[in-house]
């Protein structure tokens, strides 16, 4: 029907492409996207890719496909002192790691190897996958979801964690305030976004098909620029 030209709802490659975390990588060359970001299928590319990008020195967000309300978000950072076990690039499995969970903002610390060790439960079954990417501490101004019905934007949601977390779900108590799509307040956010639509789904492999009928992409505020503007990047699709 898609393919006739009629509109109709999003097909079940659109909604699978779309709602899995590996999209964050193929959107990362687009100005919503993260140009630091990795993705891993299984154990071995875990164990290559993840040791370096600790290494770098940048606090990570490993996301994995499946569960929601931050279930297996996990925000990692080096503890104290162990950048000193850094050589040639990477991590030692022994480097000691600072852990939080997004589900209910709990931490923890777990080695670099037992953490890995953990997380190869994420990586088991049909879609299976982790999403290796900068953290952007401004996660605690709150995300921005835009809520779209095609190439239109319908509504804003501003959804501000509680106090102390990163968490922007309702359940650990953060708040939603909602906006019409050309409030002000999100003017630049929404320009750029649009200049990245006619892109986005050629990016995501997707390309002849329309826009999905009914989806959304939450934004977290990036770092200001050299002349003191916010820049915004997409943490996640989804898509029905």
């Amino acid at each position: 029907m898609v393919k006739a030209g009629k509109k109709g709802m999003s097909s079940a490659e659109a909604m699978q492409k779309m709602g899995a975390k590996d999209a964050l990588v193929k959107i990362k060359n687009l100005e919503c996207g993260l140009s630091c970001t990795a993705a891993y299928y299984d154990m071995k590319e875990l164990k290559a890719g993840f040791p370096k990008t600790m290494a770098s020195g940048d606090t990570r967000v490993l996301k994995q496909n499946r569960g929601s309300q931050g279930e297996g978000i996990w925000v990692c950072k080096l503890a104290e002192g162990e950048e000193k076990k850094i050589s040639d690039g990477v991590c030692p499995p022994d480097t000691l790691l600072d852990l939080q969970e997004a589900v209910d903002n709990h931490k923890e610390q777990k080695t670099l190897g037992e953490f890995m060790k953990f997380c190869s439960k994420y990586l088991e079954g049909a879609g299976g996958q982790l999403v290796d990417q900068k953290f952007l501490p401004r996660i605690v101004e709150g995300e921005v979801r835009v809520f779209m019905i095609g190439s239109q934007p319908m509504e804003l949601i501003h959804k501000k964690p509680a106090e102390g977390g990163i968490s922007a779900t309702m359940s650990s108590g953060a708040k939603y305030v909602k906006y019409p799509p050309d409030d002000a307040k999100f003017a630049l956010l929404m320009s750029k976004f649009k200049a990245d639509l006619p892109n986005l789904m050629k990016s995501l492999d997707l390309e002849g098909q329309p826009l999905p009928l009914i989806w959304t992409a939450d934004f977290i505020l990036g770092p200001k620029t050299a002349d003191g503007q916010d820049t915004f990047f997409v943490g996640e699709f989804n898509c029905s």
